[in-house]
């Protein structure tokens, strides 16, 4: 089980979830629910059978220098499992640079990622130990873009209210579980997080994750949210990287268009099809 990921490239993305000492009311179902259920339901949120998003990547430096690159990426679901991939399109230095994710919902399986070099003309597989590494040099790494096994962490709330925009959230903690702590640290590169989950929609809006090396804390803001073919979407993702205060880097994703629930063929989802290129 996974939580959500950057939109363009898959769709489940920096949470985790399991046992939690107390238990708030959710406004929506009228019920009691713990934070693991909270998280199970932001997993569980519909997502569209099929995704075809455009969207510009914005990198800013410490001076507030930007480099941007535009994107087209695909995603289906299998069942459980799904598969995404996404191809740069500009500008020149990363043109049709690609990236394939096979996601798994066996938790006893590790997710599969491969990164297509076009100057090298090679597909390298992602091993799981470069995980906590930067994708393409954002402040995303490629445990964000992939995903995470919500198995793998116990929550808590730290707040049962607090508004977002306008919108009433729980505030959870997520710190990996301590049988499996040092391989999950190592994978992901985050000692712990706090998440922001609107109540309406479960989805997260906001989190805050400790990073271990260089001691830096990332800050996730997720925002233009609206629900697109039935799908609710946040179509701007900003992350910020600090070090002892002071902002480092930044990262803004961008979609200009998004599309759900259109025919892809399996063969998308391939390496060969990252060698051949839109």
């Amino acid at each position: 089980m996974h939580t959500f990921t950057l939109p363009f490239i898959a769709r489940h993305f920096l949470l985790f979830v399991l046992l939690i000492s107390f238990a708030v009311p959710t406004p929506l179902l009228g019920e009691t629910l713990t934070a693991q259920q909270v998280m199970e339901k932001e997993d569980d949120r519909y997502e569209g059978d099929t995704s075809i998003q455009d969207m510009i990547m914005i990198l800013i430096d410490r001076r507030g220098g930007q480099r941007v690159r535009e994107t087209k990426g695909f995603s289906k679901e299998y069942g459980e499992d799904t598969k995404s991939i996404s191809f740069f399109l500009s500008p020149a230095d990363v043109k049709n640079t690609a990236f394939l994710s096979h996601e798994w919902d066996d938790s006893s399986k590790e997710d599969d990622s491969w990164l297509y070099l076009p100057a090298l003309r090679k597909v390298k597989r992602i091993a799981s130990s470069d995980k906590s590494g930067s994708f393409m040099g954002t402040d995303f790494t490629y445990a964000d873009v992939e995903g995470v096994d919500v198995e793998d962490y116990d929550y808590k709330f730290i707040k049962e209210s607090e508004m977002v925009d306008g919108h009433d959230t729980w505030v959870i903690e997520a710190k990996p579980k301590k049988a499996i702590k040092k391989k999950v640290i190592k994978e992901t590169g985050n000692l712990k997080s706090q998440l922001w989950v609107r109540k309406d929609i479960f989805m997260v809006v906001k989190g805050k994750f400790w990073v271990k090396k260089g001691k830096k804390i990332k800050y996730l803001t997720i925002s233009e949210i609206e629900q697109i073919d039935g799908v609710w979407t946040g179509k701007k993702m900003q992350m910020v990287t600090t070090k002892k205060g002071k902002r480092e880097h930044s990262t803004v994703l961008q979609t200009r268009s998004i599309q759900y629930n259109q025919p892809l063929d399996d063969d998308m989802f391939t390496t060969q099809r990252m060698e051949r290129g839109l």
